[in-house]
């Protein structure tokens, strides 16, 4: 955090329409990623290990964005990463690290100073699910959806591929891009689990790094609502807001300008858009429950969160708003 600099936020979008289509957002941390990979840099995130446990990486090449790309709602194992960060930077090479506000403020204390060719990027964080939801979940689809998990090449958590941004799917691809397991929002039971707060740490129900005060040069969150600054970037594709939180972030913002499509927008206006910026996650009262009959070997999501007529009835409509291109019209009209 640069206490002399003066915040700014921007939506953005990378001008590489296939990076930004395979990006949860607007696809800015590729933008930045690439940014320090030309520097013979090292980016650190969030990736699948090869028992699709979600831990912290790294990755030399551009290539290996992908396995750092998009969200994923669960816990990652930071393993040995800080100690990684700091020898690196102690050998004077060019450092990115992405994570949630908790981790990249691990990271600044455990470095205890800031260094030129380190770039921090945290994202607006609604909360994080425990790896032991994640990890259940899977077996229910292995054991309910005959999901054979050896088959699986990539998981994407906010897959848009067949309704756009406005409606993501979870999506398990095999090795041919063939889909063997999607679901949409209101019926994915993982997913809702986490956005009902039950699969939620309980630190979460009181975060420490809900404000707007980070430690990183860049905070970045969706930007559903950006036909209200600019009509014409709203094309389902994705978009992202990006707080600039230090003159490092702004100059190398400036420095993406061939890269990204940027568009100032107000400060407040963009932070009252998105209350998990400094709103914390309300506590469930299923989260006990739902803990001790997992922790019995119970499925959870047939007993908490079993599909009825309701969700039925809810992903038929969201299915052929998207399909007819009315579902943002209508989410819209809800929403105002």
């Amino acid at each position: 955090m640069d206490s002399l600099f003066e915040k700014k936020v921007y939506i953005c979008q990378n001008k590489d329409s296939e990076i930004r289509f395979d990006s949860t957002s607007g696809g800015f941390f590729s933008a930045i990623a690439n940014y320090v990979i030309d520097r013979q840099g090292f980016v650190f995130g969030a990736e699948f290990d090869e028992n699709w446990n979600v831990v912290h990486g790294y990755g030399t090449e551009k290539k290996d964005l992908i396995r750092f790309r998009g969200s994923k709602y669960v816990q990652s194992d930071l393993k040995d990463t800080f100690q990684n960060v700091k020898n690196l930077l102690n050998d004077d090479r060019w450092v990115l690290f992405t994570g949630t506000p908790c981790q990249v403020a691990g990271l600044s204390s455990f470095l205890g100073k800031d260094y030129e060719k380190l770039v921090l990027m945290d994202i607006v964080c609604y909360s994080i699910s425990s790896p032991i939801i994640w990890k259940a979940f899977l077996q229910h689809l292995i054991k309910y959806n005959k999901l054979d998990l050896t088959k699986v090449t990539r998981i994407k958590f906010r897959d848009k591929t067949q309704y756009g941004y406005e409606y993501t799917l979870m999506t398990f691809y095999d090795k041919d891009q063939k889909e063997l397991y999607s679901s949409g929002p209101e019926s994915n039971q993982m997913l809702r689990s986490f956005v009902s707060n039950t699969s939620t740490r309980p630190s979460c129900y009181n975060c420490a790094f809900k404000n707007i005060e980070r430690v990183s040069d860049f905070t970045a969150w969706d930007c559903y609502n950006v036909y209200k600054y600019k009509k014409s970037l709203d094309d389902n594709q994705g978009t992202s807001h990006v707080m600039i939180h230090s003159q490092k972030g702004e100059r190398i913002i400036k420095e993406l300008a061939e890269t990204l499509t940027l568009y100032e927008v107000d400060l407040n206006e963009a932070v009252e858009s998105e209350p998990a910026m400094v709103e914390c996650a309300k506590p469930s009262k299923l989260r006990h429950d739902f803990f001790t009959s997992i922790a019995s070997g119970q499925d959870v999501f047939d007993i908490y969160f079993k599909e009825n007529i309701k969700i039925k009835i809810e992903r038929f409509l969201r299915k052929i708003l998207s399909k007819t291109g009315l579902y943002s019209l209508v989410k819209r009209m809800i929403k105002g």
